[in-house]
């Protein structure tokens, strides 16, 4: 038997890196990086497969940190590709030994290297082309490593000057001499609820609109923690509440976080103008013998000393790095985290899907019962922010029982699958298929030899041979499948139905980590209602979408026969309720306590 035809090169991977992304304005970078390799793919006909890393700090000097490199580099050995396409030569690396490791391996995978820049492909095979890589590969190690001595020095001695180093923090600019002052930056909060960025003086852009400077913002943050009254998300609340915003680091304002009170109480240093050596998670107030001792008055500070002491004091007492020995709290497992949603969010958001969500997040507190709590990223209309985990789980529970179904009727749920996806069986059904399936498959294997024979007397090509006896032994396949549809679906439904009686088994005697484990195993997402307090919508693993469509109606079925002829319509329709995240799936009803004991 002839070999097979190789697969066509054609595929390029498209490498695109930006070493730091400091604000909006570095973005041009990759854009200009994306257009060259666009243009040199479409001169020499590849199809590009896009790679980047361009977000953050991508340093080409090693691999743990670029994602989008590594992922590149598994498809080198695929038989499509037929190239790596970069801007030059020091986006892929700038560390001479794994450079040249790479220059040496690419021929034996057939690969090239191209540079859209100069729109040149390296050529290790002749000594020009070896010597040029090589050199090249040299000269952007030694730069990097030049750049990083030179940044370093620049850092120390502004440090030596006072001089804080990094994103100023929220509320401050620096001026002219490097040092903090407060900003005139804020945003305008409107009447419909909205933000719009403005600088303090300007002129208002509604009668009604009300403004709120970064820096007030700020000092608010910290006349609140130094009470040592609220936590983080609390004090965000209050502050969004009153129409307060937060910048990111695009000086874009957006509703405050727990996250970001964290960050401002934890600048105490930077707000009274200190400026302490080493990384900035080794400076927290904890590991400080005495943090309020650092504390002077430089002439620098763009807050009151005193107001900045009293923060370190709060931020201190409640580290637990300063708690007494046999006062660590072990964290507990919320065993639905990462599957609870809002429901008013989804309805808010419809099907702008994303950021908007809002997920319950799992609450431990000392002395308090555990909560599932609303994110603090997004405000909605709830009236309820928590509800107490045992109350979400019971409701979980009542789910999963009412998703079980006995094993006798296993044989009816199957029944209802074959009639959805068959039109329904009758015996004599199944004896005209028996006998479709023995022509089809005498048909199908006379075509195979008849057309060995034609490839053996020259009466056809090797390509066209390939692809009849392809197309051949797919149908044959397909009809001897067919044999064994109704068992097939039965097995499917046994293995659904045994996972949801396991997870109702083990849930009432494990915990933590296994019950997490138990719920994620069937279970995508679950939407619930906070003021309600229950349970309204959920989503189930692909692979069990048909079992729940097979449960639901055996559930109408028991319920009455007006609500099965609703459903079987909405079969029949293909009516399946849609997902707040846009996929179709299956809705169930779930029952309340006085009717599940009825």
């Amino acid at each position: 038997m002839p070999p097979k035809p190789p697969v066509e090169r054609t595929v390029a991977l498209c490498y695109v890196r930006l070493s730091m992304t400091k604000d909006a304005s570095d973005l041009t970078s990759p854009e200009r990086q994306r257009a060259n390799i666009l243009r040199a793919c479409e001169k020499y006909g590849w199809t590009p497969e896009w790679y980047e890393d361009a977000k953050g700090h991508k340093s080409a000097t090693k691999e743990e940190n670029r994602p989008a490199w590594v992922a590149l580099k598994t498809r080198l050995t695929d038989p499509d590709v037929v190239a790596i396409v970069v801007n030059e030569q020091s986006r892929a690396m700038r560390n001479a030994w794994r450079a040249i490791k790479l220059f040496e391996e690419l021929p034996n995978y057939g690969v090239k290297l191209h540079l859209a820049t100069i729109d040149r492909t390296i050529d290790i095979s002749t000594p020009d082309g070896r010597m040029t890589a090589y050199f090249q590969a040299f000269m952007d190690d030694l730069y990097a490593l030049d750049a990083s001595r030179r940044a370093q020095d620049s850092v120390a001695h502004r440090k030596r000057k006072g001089e804080s180093i990094g994103i100023p923090p929220f509320g401050t600019v620096r001026n002219e001499e490097g040092f903090l002052t407060p900003t005139p930056y804020g945003t305008w909060f409107l009447p419909d609820g909205s933000f719009r960025p403005g600088k303090q003086g300007e002129e208002a852009p509604h009668p009604e609109a009300v403004w709120r400077g970064y820096y007030e913002c700020a000092h608010l943050i910290l006349e609140l923690y130094r009470k040592n009254l609220h936590g983080y998300g609390w004090i965000a609340e209050e502050l969004n509440r009153q129409g307060w915003a937060f910048r990111d680091r695009w000086n874009n304002p957006r509703p405050l976080t727990l996250d970001d009170v964290r960050r401002v109480t934890s600048a105490w240093r930077e707000y009274a103008g200190l400026v302490l050596q080493g990384k900035a998670r080794n400076r927290i107030a904890a590991k400080i013998d005495d943090p309020t001792g650092v504390l002077f008055d430089t002439g620098r500070a763009v807050f009151e000393l005193d107001l900045l002491r009293s923060v370190a004091q709060a931020q201190e007492s409640r580290s637990v790095l300063r708690r007494p020995e046999g006062m660590v709290y072990i964290a507990h497992i919320f065993p639905l985290a990462d599957l609870l949603f809002c429901a008013q969010c989804e309805q808010e958001t419809g099907s702008d899907i994303g950021s908007h969500r809002s997920r319950l997040i799992g609450h431990q507190k000392r002395k308090q019962a555990l909560r599932y709590r609303h994110s603090a990223r997004r405000r909605c209309g709830c009236q309820n922010q928590s509800v107490l985990a045992d109350e979400v789980e019971g409701d979980f529970r009542r789910l999963v029982d009412e998703l079980q179904v006995h094993s006798d009727a296993a044989d009816l749920m199957a029944e209802l699958a074959i009639q959805s996806q068959f039109g329904g069986f009758t015996d004599e059904d199944d004896h005209k298929l028996d006998e479709q399936r023995t022509v089809a498959i005498a048909k199908h294997r006379r075509a195979l030899k008849n057309n060995l024979m034609l490839f053996q007397n020259g009466e056809i090509e090797g390509e066209e041979y390939y692809r009849q006896k392809d197309y051949h032994e797919r149908q044959i396949a397909y009809w001897e499948a067919r044999t064994t549809d109704k068992q097939r679906i039965k097995l499917e439904l046994t293995t659904c139905m045994g996972i949801v009686r396991r997870l109702k088994e083990f849930w009432d005697y494990t915990s933590g980590e296994d019950r997490k484990l138990l719920a994620h195993s069937l279970f995508d997402e679950i939407i619930y209602d906070l003021d309600l307090k229950r349970i309204v919508d959920f989503k189930i693993k692909n692979w069990a979408e048909p079992f729940l469509v097979l449960r639901a109606a055996l559930y109408l079925d028991e319920m009455g026969e007006e609500l099965k002829n609703r459903f079987n319509s909405g079969l029949s329709s293909g009516g399946t309720s849609d997902s707040p995240n846009g996929a179709s799936t299956p809705r169930i009803i779930i029952p309340s306590d006085d009717r599940m004991a009825a």
